[in-house]
């Protein structure tokens, strides 16, 4: 509803001759990501350097990224992310989160479990959704083990406090009967 109007004052804004700014091209990139416009989120992000002169910021990536991955489009979210790294960004929390969480969700876990060590590298923490996201998805491709070598490095490293790792251990055994914890 609302970006049919902020489209009408862009458009007005650029017939008058304003260039627009890193700070309108990225509210332009998050409402479409917020109404589910993906396609048109990405035509702006796809012009920027090119029609209106001005280069994305980490905000840019991670607008685009996070609605991508909502989608269901984590090859695109990959890609995008890919270029964010690139420019010399690093991805938000919330970047990673939906990267991992996207990429266990459809059946990549091992591409999710990269994602989690590259997120912990770089000082963004994951949030409880995700761990559990990613260990669930482990378990239901039947690599249970892999799950419990995966909470155990995570607590080993001190990613994890000892609360959410019981509460994990907890799910992980009450969701999957076979699942012990040596």
């Amino acid at each position: 509803m609302y970006m049919d109007t902020m489209s009408m004052l862009f458009k007005q804004m650029i017939d008058d001759g304003v260039d627009p700014d890193i700070f309108a091209l990225n509210s332009m990139i998050k409402g479409y990501v917020l109404s589910l416009h993906l396609n048109d989120a990405l035509r702006i992000y796809h012009q920027m350097g090119v029609v209106y002169n001005c280069r994305p910021n980490s905000f840019t990536f991670d607008y685009l990224i996070h609605g991508l991955c909502a989608q269901g489009r984590t090859c695109n979210a990959r890609k995008i992310c890919d270029q964010m790294k690139e420019k010399g960004f690093v991805p938000s929390s919330k970047s990673y989160n939906s990267l991992v969480s996207s990429f266990a969700l459809e059946g990549e876990v091992d591409q999710a479990v990269s994602y989690l060590w590259e997120m912990t590298e770089n000082n963004r923490l994951a949030d409880y959704i995700t761990y559990w996201t990613v260990l669930d998805k482990c378990c239901k491709h039947r690599r249970c083990g892999d799950a419990m070598s995966l909470l155990k490095k995570l607590q080993e490293k001190k990613i994890v406090d000892g609360q959410i790792y019981k509460k994990l251990q907890y799910e992980l055994q009450v969701n999957y009967k076979d699942f012990r914890f040596v």
